[in-house]
């Protein structure tokens, strides 16, 4: 990678993570990237303490080795719980504007749980969410494909259809990703690097075929910032099967829902679950199709899983 990686303006001895490994982290500061050394007390916990994105204060050890010094406070996060130790966050991405989540129809198949799950941890990190629906060109028929999302459009979430093979939906998704820092994350296999080549050939980021199983290779094996130009800057995630929510509550899984809020104001039970209280309004417009089911399903299943 050259000196336009990143060309984000930092001050001072500020610089941006753009990477990180195991004791190390790169940096892009005044032009050029640099390796970075990190402390032992933020190294022992670093996947909870350091993410990609993050703006640091670091000093120069020798003449091409810095040290981290300082984390600065974050705008934003995406994180989830350690699949290793629940009670640990683990950070995925920091300082971005939006999460969007690449899904495909095909190969591997649509997860609308995962969708939700996504959808949930972008809004309490502060982050804007979006859909990318990678290869719509292998959809049999287009409009019952898309058919699952009309939801979340209804939400005023951006969805985008879009293929690789054709460079259908390219250039709509870089309208979406233009002047933002956005991470892509999703299922394994989805096609997020591929994604990354398409909007700028020049990566030649490694890409694999799925699976016979219809499993995906983790072709990215860890996130990593870019420099797509003009203050757009995309940070590619490792795939995922399973994403667990971080520090979530029956009270902010209810919030994480606002089709629920108006309807909730109308409950017999200020503090209803909408699970199992008479009265509930909320069961009534799901009833009358006032609130989508499948919405509701999702909230169903998650807060079942929070009592587990």
């Amino acid at each position: 990678m050259d000196a336009s990686f990143y060309t984000g303006k930092v001050a001072g001895n500020e610089a941006i993570v753009i990477a990180v490994s195991s004791g190390r982290c790169r940096l892009f500061r005044e032009g050029r990237e640099i390796d970075c050394v990190i402390p032992s007390e933020i190294a022992k916990r670093q996947r909870s303490a350091l993410a990609v994105g993050d703006r640091v204060i670091a000093e120069p050890i020798e003449a091409a080795l810095w040290r981290l010094k300082e984390i600065l406070p974050r705008r934003t996060v995406l994180s989830r719980p350690d699949p290793m130790n629940p009670r640990v966050e683990r950070l995925i991405a920091a300082n971005i504007d939006l999460v969007v989540n690449v899904v495909s129809i095909r190969n591997p198949p649509l997860r609308p749980g995962l969708i939700d799950r996504f959808l949930i941890a972008a809004q309490r990190g502060g982050a804007q969410p979006a859909i990318c629906v990678n290869k719509i060109d292998l959809a049999a028929n287009r409009e019952d494909a898309l058919e699952p999302l009309r939801v979340y459009e209804g939400l005023q979430i951006p969805v985008v259809a879009c293929s690789t093979k054709t460079g259908e939906g390219i250039d709509a998704l870089r309208t979406l990703l233009s002047g933002k820092t956005s991470a892509l994350v999703g299922h394994s296999g989805v096609g997020k690097s591929s994604i990354l080549n398409a909007l700028d050939a020049t990566l030649s980021l490694a890409t694999a075929d799925l699976h016979k199983k219809g499993s995906g290779r983790h072709t990215t094996t860890s996130s990593t910032l870019f420099d797509l130009g003009d203050e757009t800057y995309v940070i590619d995630t490792p795939g995922i099967r399973e994403f667990g929510l971080w520090d979530l509550t029956p009270e902010t899984l209810r919030e994480s829902f606002p089709e629920f809020q108006e309807a909730a104001e109308w409950c017999r039970f200020n503090d209803c679950t909408h699970l199992h209280e008479p009265d509930c309004e909320v069961k009534r417009r799901v009833e009358s199709g006032a609130i989508n089911p499948a919405r509701y399903d999702a909230y169903v299943r998650l807060a079942e899983d929070l009592r587990k």
